[in-house]
C-alpha cells in the first residue's frame, strides 16, 4: 500500500485522519467497491479493450462515475503533491491570501472558498487552482491563464510533475470514451491537447459548521475530472434511488466522473455525476487533489449527431463553446468579475440554454442586478 506511509505521517503530524487510515487497511485483505471499477490493463490489451470500453459506456451512462486500478501514475510524485499541499495550506491566512487574485475569477492560485451551483450556502473549504506551464506568449494565444506561486514556498515543483502525470493519464481516458460514443478516438485528445486542464488541491477543514457541508451537492462543468485517492472519507454520490452513497474504491483506485460538458456534447447520454463531501462523525480534516480536464475555450461543444440520435432524436441540450459554459458556472458560482458577465451576457448563451431548460437560475439573476439580463432572461425569471 504506496499511500500508507503518508497517511500515518500526517497523523503523526497532527492530522486526524484515523477513520481513512482504517479503511484504507482493511481494503488489503478484500474490497466491495460501490462504482463500478475499471482496469486501465483491459484497455491496453487487444483481447479485453472492447470489454472496457463497454463498462465504461455502462458507467457514464447509468452512474457518471466510476474507479480505475492500474493507472500507471507514480505514486511517489503523487505523495509529494500532497505533501506539498499540506504544508501550504499550514500557512497562515495572510500568506495564503497573498497568492489570491481575485481579478482571475478562481481560477488561478489561492481560493479561500465558493458556493456551489444551486447552493444557499458556501462549502467549507479552501483550495488552490494549477493550469498548465508554458512560456506566457503561447498561454496568451491559447487564452490560457499564466499560474501564481506563492513566495518562499515550493508548490511549484511538486503540482507541475502532478499536473503532467496526470494529464498523460488522462489522454487514454479520452480515447476511450470517444471509442465508447462511436466517434473517432482523437475527438477528445485533440481538444484537451492545448485546453485549460486544472489542478485543485482541496483542504476541508475539521468541523463544518452547523446546515454547511465541505462541498454542497454539485456537478463539475469540464468534460472529465479525475480524483486520486483523498485522505479521507466524505465524497458521496447520488444513485439511481435518489439515496447518497458513500463512494468506496480499491486502495490506490483513481475516481473518475463525468462533467456538464462532456453531458452537453453527449446530449445526456453520458451522465455528469451528482456528488457532494460531507464530513462524518469525529473531528478530522480532509485533503483531496481533484484533476479538471477542459477543451480549449473556442472548442464546440454541440451535442453530436451520433448522440442526439441515440438519445430520442431531439437536441436536449445547447450549442455552446467551452468558454460559454465554463463563464455561466462561474457566475452562478459568485467568481466572475464584470467584464466575464458582460462577455456572457453578449455571447446570447443564457437565451440558448433557456430554450432547452437549462439556464442557471443564479446565473440569470446575478445577471439582472447587475443590469445585464436581455428580456428573455427577464421574462425566464418571471415564470419562476
Amino acid at each position: 500500500m504506496q499511500w500508507i506511509p503518508t497517511i500515518k505521517r500526517w497523523v503523526a503530524l497532527g492530522m486526524a485522519a484515523s477513520a481513512f487510515l482504517t479503511n484504507i487497511e482493511a481494503q488489503e485483505t478484500g474490497f466491495d467497491a460501490t462504482i463500478p471499477v475499471l482496469d486501465m490493463k483491459e484497455y491496453l490489451q487487444p483481447e479485453t479493450k472492447d470489454k472496457f470500453v463497454q463498462e465504461l459506456y455502462q458507467a457514464l451512462s447509468e452512474v457518471g462515475f466510476f474507479a480505475v486500478v492500474n493507472t500507471g501514475v507514480d505514486p511517489q510524485i503523487l505523495d509529494a503533491g500532497y505533501q506539498a499541499c499540506f504544508d501550504f495550506f499550514r500557512l497562515s491566512q495572510e500568506q495564503k491570501m497573498r497568492v489570491n487574485d481575485p481579478q482571475l475569477c478562481g481560477q488561478r492560485g489561492y481560493v479561500p472558498g465558493e458556493c456551489a451551483k444551486g447552493a444557499a450556502s458556501g462549502d467549507f473549504k479552501e483550495f488552490y487552482h494549477v493550469g498548465r506551464t508554458r512560456d506566457s506568449e503561447e498561454l496568451k494565444a491559447l487564452g490560457i491563464l499564466p499560474n501564481i506561486w506563492p513566495e518562499n514556498f515550493d508548490l511549484q515543483n511538486p503540482l507541475c510533475a502532478l499536473h503532467s502525470v496526470l494529464e498523460e493519464h488522462s489522454v487514454l481516458l479520452e480515447r476511450a470514451i470517444a471509442e465508447a460514443i462511436g466517434v473517432r478516438n482523437d475527438l477528445f485528445t485533440e481538444m484537451t491537447r492545448d485546453g485549460d486542464l486544472l489542478l485543485r488541491a482541496i483542504h476541508y477543514p475539521a468541523n463544518p459548521p452547523q446546515g454547511r457541508l465541505w462541498a454542497s451537492e454539485h456537478t463539475d462543468i469540464d468534460l472529465l475530472t479525475i480524483l486520486p485517492c483523498a485522505t479521507a472519507d466524505g465524497l458521496q454520490v447520488l444513485n439511481k434511488q435518489g439515496e447518497w452513497i458513500d463512494v468506496r474504491v480499491p486502495p490506490n483506485a483513481f475516481i473518475v466522473n463525468g462533467g456538464d460538458m462532456l453531458e452537453n456534447i453527449t446530449n445526456g447520454e453520458f451522465r455528469s455525476g451528482l456528488h457532494r463531501v460531507v464530513a462524518k462523525d469525529g473531528n478530522y480534516e480532509r485533503y483531496s487533489i481533484v484533476f479538471f480536464i477542459h477543451p480549449r475555450s473556442p472548442d464546440r461543444l454541440d451535442p453530436l449527431p451520433e448522440c442526439i440520435a441515440r438519445t430520442g432524436g431531439v437536441r436536449r441540450y445547447a450549442n455552446a463553446n467551452r468558454l460559454e459554459l465554463l463563464q455561466e458556472r462561474l457566475v452562478d458560482l459568485g467568481l466572475a468579475s464584470f467584464p466575464m458577465m458582460q462577455d456572457l451576457a453578449a455571447s446570447g448563451l443564457m437565451e440558448r440554454l433557456i430554450e432547452v431548460g437549462r439556464a442557471s437560475p443564479k446565473a440569470m439573476k446575478k445577471l439582472m442586478e447587475v443590469g445585464l439580463a436581455s428580456e428573455a432572461i427577464l421574462e425566464e425569471l418571471k415564470q419562476q
